[in-house]
């Protein structure tokens, strides 16, 4: 039978296993996604150098790292999505009109409804983005392509928590109520957000959205294909502050755990019956 002092012993051992397992669990913790809050953007050709102009990235003078796309999909800040009209932005013709897309010397207008061009929702500072960052505008009937990225660092048949936030927007000057959504993808694996339901003028506000995968490489592509309707009223799907974590296996947790338990239901029934024995005793 275990002492005393050996019972307390092992049962002090496995808790302080089980503990530094969990400890390591957390340590873990790492996003893989790289720059998920979108803000990490570099120009080229006739834009280098410029740190103030936003617009469509994916069409060679604009970057964002770690992430590429092909479709009509624009970088914003909530300084400057409403700053202008379908006609013209705030700085027409100079490198601050931002956003814009790639058409006459990298400025465009393609700005979304907000309470600076006439719509009814105030976007707001860089706090109101979730992560304090910028966000991704989608468009999901016109050029629609997705915006990927390729993460690594995956273990096969380990499970990962995609969490991301979301919205919904239109594009200025266009007076139709809209639907938006995002299509989601790791691999081979796909999950959908719920529809969002927009009244033409106004954003939906920011969505918070997790998702849960199974890695089957340790690399693998990660694709947000913006889904909306109706065709030639642009609805809009917003994305920012991207993240993709491991799901810890606490399972050996447990097991450490339940043995300490027992130990320590062993010592107290020891207790028990040396006192039962002394005050039989007595």
């Amino acid at each position: 039978m275990m002492t005393k002092a050996s019972s307390r012993t092992v049962a002090l051992l496995f808790f302080l296993l089980a503990f530094a397992f969990v400890g390591s669990a957390f340590a873990q913790y790492t996003n893989l996604v790289t720059d998920g809050t979108f803000n990490q953007i570099t120009y080229s050709g006739t834009q280098a150098g410029l740190t103030t102009l936003y617009g469509q990235f994916g069409t060679g003078y604009l970057t964002v790292a770690g992430w590429t796309t092909t479709g009509y999909n624009f970088v914003y800040a909530p300084s400057t999505v409403d700053e202008g009209t379908g006609t013209g932005g705030t700085f027409s013709g100079q490198p601050k009109e931002a956003p814009g897309e790639y058409n006459v010397n990298g400025f465009g207008n393609q700005y979304m409804w907000g309470s600076h061009n006439g719509g009814t929702v105030a976007w707001g500072g860089a706090g109101t983005i979730p992560g304090g960052g910028d966000f991704i505008a989608a468009d999901g009937t016109f050029q629609a392509g997705p915006i990927t990225q390729t993460i690594s660092g995956l273990t096969a048949g380990e499970s990962y928590a995609l969490k991301f936030n979301w919205g919904a927007a239109q594009q200025q000057s266009y007076n139709t109520n809209t639907s938006e959504w995002w299509k989601v993808s790791l691999g081979g694996q796909t999950e959908y957000t719920s529809t969002f339901s927009l009244t033409t003028g106004s954003f939906s506000g920011w969505m918070a959205d997790t998702m849960y995968f199974t890695a089957t490489n340790s690399s693998e592509t990660l694709s947000f294909m913006a889904g909306g309707t109706p065709n030639g009223q642009p609805p809009f799907s917003l994305l920012t502050n991207v993240s993709l974590e491991v799901i810890p296996d606490y399972s050996n947790w447990m097991t450490y755990a339940g043995f300490g338990a027992v130990c320590v239901f062993l010592e107290a029934g020891r207790r028990r019956y040396r006192r039962t024995k002394l005050t039989a005793a007595i």
